[in-house]
């Protein structure tokens, strides 16, 4: 997209008002690029909403190093950072895959407003007490966990275990197999299918 639209377009040469006028429209073709559907252009100008206090700050180039480099542990500032870029891709992740704009406003709706009601409680409960409700906080925390401590390679979990001996290797690889076929869901059409 910089190569063939960004540049042409000016790139960041013609003052602030160039600059975020083509990075929108870099973030909405992008949208367009997904699919033809009004979540994906909603998804990609939730993005370029996100990206313009950066751009408007010039600070759109710093920060692109390691959070929390050489600490196991980060500190306010940077778990804060994380959390809000984590719960802002979040919420333009649902666009991305609801089927429409007012799906998306429901299920975000659901996601502040929705544990008010008791009902909701209750099947957060029933699906907890389930194998698979059970086992769900736990997968995700390991992978939390996984990503975390590999942060600093480019792909945590290609790179874990590469030290392990190969007992344990093989070990975890079988316990993932075995996941794959327990856990596993019905067949689902792959993204791009319409497009």
């Amino acid at each position: 997209f910089r190569d063939y639209l960004y540049i042409p377009l000016g790139g960041s040469k013609g003052g602030t008002w160039m600059k975020v006028r083509n990075t929108f429209i870099i973030f909405i073709v992008s949208g367009f690029w997904h699919g033809a559907n009004w979540t994906f252009i909603a998804w990609g100008a939730l993005n370029a909403i996100y990206f313009l206090p950066l751009l408007l700050t010039n600070n759109n180039r710093n920060h692109l190093g390691i959070v929390a480099e050489g600490k196991l542990v980060p500190n306010a500032k940077e778990f804060f950072s994380m959390l809000i870029t984590f719960s802002l891709t979040v919420i333009a992740w649902i666009f991305f895959r609801a089927e429409t704009i007012h799906h998306a406003w429901s299920f975000i709706s659901d996601m502040f407003l929705g544990f008010t009601s008791k009902s909701a409680y209750i099947e957060s409960i029933n699906f907890m007490r389930h194998t698979v409700g059970f086992l769900f906080p736990v997968v995700i925390l390991l992978f939390f966990m996984t990503e975390w401590l590999g942060r600093e390679n480019q792909y945590a979990i290609a790179h874990m275990g590469t030290h392990w001996k190969r007992p344990m290797r093989h070990a975890v690889y079988y316990l993932i197999i075995i996941a794959l076929f327990w856990f596993g869901g019905k067949e689902q059409q792959f993204i791009y299918f319409q497009f």
